[in-house]
């Protein structure tokens, strides 16, 4: 009896550690595609490819941005596409443009079945400057996303930009928004 009794506590033991492991190995991937999503994101924005860009958010998705919201992924590309947000358009023909980088940092992301929320510091770096050799800090902030996972793949449901350098675009407060 006491064989069993132990035989028995020690597959319990086993198909737990299982579920437990296979619970973590999801949280992993889906937290993986998110950086990846983040990543991709911000590669489009600095190299201004509207389809990769509107490509990042699900068909209803949301830009709620310094200018406003944007709402759905045709008029996200729409928006790349029309070259309202260049910061290296003062460049003339022939001339070395500048570039502008974007960095993400300190993610906290909270995975839910197929959706989740993060929380990321973002800032940039450019070279708009008279020998474009200069790197200049400029903007910084963070992001507040929504994501949701649509046939295995994330995707921004809604992502909020708080910009600290501008009026109106910075959480106030000195209260601690990760979960």
């Amino acid at each position: 009896m006491k064989n069993c009794t132990a035989t028995l506590f020690c597959l319990i033991l086993i198909s737990l550690l299982t579920i437990s492991a296979a619970c973590v190995d999801n949280y992993a991937e889906d937290r993986a595609a998110i950086v990846d999503l983040q990543g991709r994101y911000l590669f489009a924005l600095d190299f201004l490819d509207a389809e990769t860009y509107a490509s990042t958010f699900a068909e209803d998705g949301i830009i709620d941005w310094a200018r406003g919201e944007i709402n759905g992924r045709e008029a996200i590309y729409e928006f790349m596409s029309s070259g309202t947000y260049n910061p290296a358009s003062d460049a003339e023909e022939g001339e070395w443009p500048a570039a502008s980088r974007h960095f993400i940092t300190n993610q906290v992301i909270k995975v839910e079945g197929n959706t989740a929320k993060a929380l990321t510091y973002w800032f940039q770096a450019t070279n708009n400057t008279a020998d474009r050799r200069t790197m200049v800090l400029g903007l910084f902030g963070h992001y507040e996303d929504d994501l949701v996972k649509t046939d295995g793949r994330w995707y921004f449901k809604k992502r909020t930009i708080y910009n600290e350098g501008l009026e109106g675009r910075h959480k106030a407060g000195r209260e601690n928004p990760a979960w």
